[in-house]
């Protein structure tokens, strides 16, 4: 199989995205569709988003694109014309790589908030499931989902913690989370398409041969 290394810079392509955003506790969907509005204004993407663009971006429902728009909007976090709202503010930063792996918008908010709670100097934090599930509005079980998502693409590494109770008895305690370098992911999606599109070719080329003796079979008879 051909393999291209991924050479892209992340730390070029990388878009803004406010602290204040999670004051508003917007469930996973929002948090999404407002995320991928600030990397298009960031990247200057011409014309106004539509909800085909957005839910297939996001993997959602074009009919709850609505709603989740006007609730933006009456929030004060976009515009009208569906631009984001900002101001000279601290912020956090997503790569423009998370829209481009094929992930939903529950591991896309996951994600992000990792990454607002991430230590910068060591790339890591500890959480819980239930800490997330009330940033984003999600369950621990489909925390638990789309951080083993997260770690299937390559975009995060978990270890267990431990702690000690009251007793002093040792137990598991929250994952502690590691960003891993973006490249990392985007090389492993380019050689998962590699490999999908490999296997494909082999089984129209097996599709072929068997055709091809069912022919000979039938004139030999």
């Amino acid at each position: 199989m051909l393999y291209f290394p991924y050479q892209r810079d992340a730390k070029s392509f990388r878009f803004p995205l406010p602290n204040r955003i999670w004051k508003y506790h917007l469930k996973y969907p929002s948090l999404s569709v407002l995320a991928y509005l600030h990397y298009r204004r960031h990247r200057g993407l011409p014309g106004k988003a539509t909800p085909e663009e957005l839910a297939d971006a996001l993997d959602l429902k074009t009919d709850v694109i609505g709603p989740i728009l006007e609730e933006l909007v009456q929030q004060g976090l976009i515009t009208p014309d569906l631009i984001p709202v900002s101001t000279n503010e601290k912020f956090f930063s997503l790569p423009d790589e998370v829209f481009h792996l094929d992930l939903g918008c529950a591991a896309i908010a996951i994600y992000a908030f990792l990454l607002y709670r991430e230590n910068r100097k060591t790339y890591q934090c500890t959480l819980s499931y239930k800490t997330i599930g009330q940033a984003i509005g999600a369950s621990n079980n489909t925390v638990r989902k789309y951080v083993l998502e997260l770690e299937a693409v390559g975009l995060i590494a978990t270890n267990r913690t431990m702690v000690q109770d009251a007793n002093g008895k040792e137990r598991n305690g929250s994952l502690r989370y590691t960003i891993l370098p973006v490249q990392n992911a985007m090389e492993l999606y380019h050689q998962r398409q590699l490999a999908a599109l490999d296997a494909a070719a082999e089984r129209q080329r097996v599709k072929k041969r068997l055709s091809a003796s069912a022919t000979k079979g039938g004139a030999a008879l």
